[in-house]
């Protein structure tokens, strides 16, 4: 560090290492002190930046032998040592493992040989065969699966063993889940939702944007396997579901569809960091394919960026360096109301009427900006404008196109920025005027509001910059939030010029990489709605994802989902198939013109769930009443309460035959 660092820094941290002593107290008994003579505070901020600092010769060291590459995180080393033959390869791993053991013996540490791992990435099982290499002495053999941060990589990179061992962590948390819930008790389903997606895919999908896409198909359907469970759970559906209506109606996506999602999304990271970042610069080569039947995260995240229509999207580069937490922006003040609460639902005229009461309350002698962003479908081709009112009077506009790919957040946060840039360039005799930005959009300025340190976004920071440089001679800026489309003057311009710049080039815009994310996410989700097969179920879902069932009773919402998705536990002919309902001339079968599969209120056909809901003569009168047609639409039955209606609609009629409950 002496080479490198001031001085006063590394005295600093010199005295910051030495002397360092701590002791243990239980139960009020204090042990004596003890000195540490190693390591770092627990925590500390700098054992990253040192660790850093006193292996880089050990980086410098592996990267001067040939075909080697380095990979470190915190104390975990690898190496990737490559050659023209299996004999070159591991001797370049044994020169390898030979610099490792020299620089733990400079540094006076000490090597576990037991705990190094070997693993030869071939597609002939006979280049694994007798092969060792030796680390400070100790033997080590090749393996056929090796461990690295919680990822089990294979010879072929198939990524079974990884699969299994996601399955085996993955099957007790699917256990858990179903202790929390059954057919007629439990949480409700938008907590069992949270549970799933957080417990249960938190855990399968763990670095899954580096290891899924590698995985074959057959490995990939494992990992289907468990989240149809987790499904089942959240619905209460049979196991003969259909995997299709049965993912749709837990709010879940099949993991084909999150792996092209995960990889989009690392892809769209490393294009966001700087020139030169090693994520970057491995994102952007064209290294040859060695195993034919593998693919990585680069290819799968390309194909998905295609499909979605974002490949040529430039992205933004993300923030590097945050605003200093200590830096003072007390000066910027956020109204996030008008100060009368109203309802979103009051006329126009009444919120106009609280807004110009609210808006008076400001000084009188200021700087007025007003910014409004637009974005078609809340989700592209984003438009900024705004309009720039001096105290003179004087008039100034602002249209800018905010990419292709764009939120409304975020076209809003692109008009502030602008405007903001263009009143630091018409500064001239305005320094003591305030300054007061009115926006629409709640949302964009309750993210700068979290603190000009607490912007996550280079977006974000770059407003908050501004806003420093705006109020550094002691001016005063109110951020105001106004509501939208109730005749304020200077909003309604602000939109015009908002949809106005939609209608730009939007080429050269960049696009931060959340809605990239996002936008690769819905053309996944879309395609594998519309892979839908034809069934009941996509007769009344179309292509959308169907809302969860908030019910009050659990087995109400259990029938809800088993009827739209096909499968009714408590439909004879269901029972009838699985040898639950046995007759004396037919013990089981699948055949719906059976006797046995007749609905036993009408007997006019097998009582499926579509005869239930839709035909079956029982249930006219309440159709009639809950959705206006004795024969209605599929459609309509995307109202999970008309449903829960109609089958106890159904189920009362079956209660004096003793079959309305189970």
């Amino acid at each position: 560090m002496s080479h490198h660092l001031p001085r006063c820094l590394v005295t600093w941290i010199h005295h910051f290492l030495r002397d360092r002593r701590a002791c243990a107290e239980v139960n009020g008994s204090r042990s004596r002190n003890r000195p540490f003579r190693a390591g770092l505070p627990q925590g500390s901020v700098l054992a990253p930046t040192l660790f850093t600092l006193w292996s880089a010769d050990l980086v410098a060291a592996l990267k001067r032998i040939p075909g080697t590459s380095v990979f470190l995180y915190a104390d975990d080393t690898a190496t990737l040592c490559s050659g023209g033959t299996i004999a070159e390869a591991r001797d370049r791993a044994q020169q390898a493992a030979d610099a490792i053991a020299k620089w733990a013996r400079d540094w006076k540490m000490r090597l576990a040989g037991s705990k190094t791992q070997v693993l030869a990435l071939s597609q002939h099982y006979v280049d694994a065969r007798d092969l060792y290499i030796h680390v400070d002495g100790a033997r080590v053999d090749a393996g056929r699966h090796l461990h690295l941060l919680g990822v089990t990589l294979d010879r072929q990179l198939h990524m079974g063993e990884h699969c299994a061992r996601v399955r085996k962590k993955t099957k007790p948390r699917i256990a858990q889940l179903r202790k929390m819930t059954g057919r007629s008790w439990g949480l409700r389903e938008p907590q069992l939702r949270v549970v799933a997606n957080g417990y249960i895919r938190g855990a399968l999908e763990y670095a899954a944007a580096a290891w899924l896409p590698a995985a074959s198909e057959s490995h990939v359907e494992l990992l289907e396997i468990e989240m149809r469970a987790a499904a089942r759970v959240i619905t209460g559906c049979p196991v003969s579901t259909p995997r299709d209506p049965l993912l749709a109606e837990a709010g879940l996506v099949p993991v084909r569809a999150r792996r092209d999602l995960l990889a989009a999304r690392l892809s769209c990271l490393a294009a966001s960091q700087r020139s030169g970042d090693p994520l970057r610069a491995v994102a952007e080569a064209t290294a040859p394919r060695r195993l034919r039947t593998t693919t990585g995260w680069r290819d799968t995240g390309a194909r998905a960026l295609v499909s979605a229509g974002v490949r040529d999207v430039p992205v933004e580069e993300r923030l590097h360096v945050t605003i200093p937490p200590w830096i003072d922006d007390t000066r910027v003040q956020f109204r996030l109301d008008i100060g009368n609460h109203i309802r979103g639902t009051a006329p126009p005229d009444v919120r106009r009427e609280r807004a110009e009461e609210h808006l008076a309350t400001l000084p009188d002698d200021a700087v007025w900006v007003w910014s409004d962003g637009s974005a078609e479908g809340g989700v592209s081709a984003g438009g900024s404008g705004a309009l720039i009112i001096l105290p003179s009077g004087e008039e100034h506009e602002l249209r800018a196109p905010a990419g292709r790919i764009c939120s409304s957040t975020r076209a809003e946060l692109v008009a502030i920025r602008g405007a903001l840039e263009m009143l630091l360039r018409l500064e001239g005799g305005l320094a003591e005027s305030p300054v007061i930005v009115c926006a629409d959009s709640q949302a964009a300025l309750a993210t700068l509001a979290s603190g000009a340190g607490s912007q996550a976004t280079a977006l974000g920071a770059a407003v908050w910059r501004l806003l420093l440089a705006l109020t550094d001679g002691g001016r005063r800026v109110f951020m105001q939030w106004i509501p939208a489309h109730c005749g304020i003057p200077g909003n309604e311009r602000a939109d015009v010029l908002a949809k106005e710049a939609s209608s730009l080039s939007q080429d050269a815009v960049p696009t931060d990489v959340r809605s990239m994310v996002k936008a690769v996410g819905r053309s996944a989700t879309k395609a594998w709605r519309r892979s839908w097969p034809d069934s009941f179920f996509k007769t009344i879902m179309g292509d959308r994802m169907p809302m969860p069932v908030l019910l009050e009773s659990r087995d109400e919402a259990v029938n809800v989902h088993q009827l739209r998705a096909g499968h009714w536990s408590r439909s004879q002919s269901y029972l009838h198939r699985i040898g639950r309902r046995p007759e004396r001339d037919c013990p089981q079968c699948s055949d719906l013109a059976c006797p046995a599969a007749r609905c036993l209120v009408c007997r006019e056909g097998p009582d499926t769930p579509e005869h239930v809901l839709l035909r079956c003569p029982c249930l006219a009168g309440a159709r009639l009443r809950l959705l206006g047609n004795i024969r209605p639409d599929p459609t309509q039955l995307r109202d999970g309460g008309a449903v829960a209606a109609l089958s106890r609609g159904y189920l009362s009629h079956q209660e004096p035959l003793g079959y309305g409950r189970p």
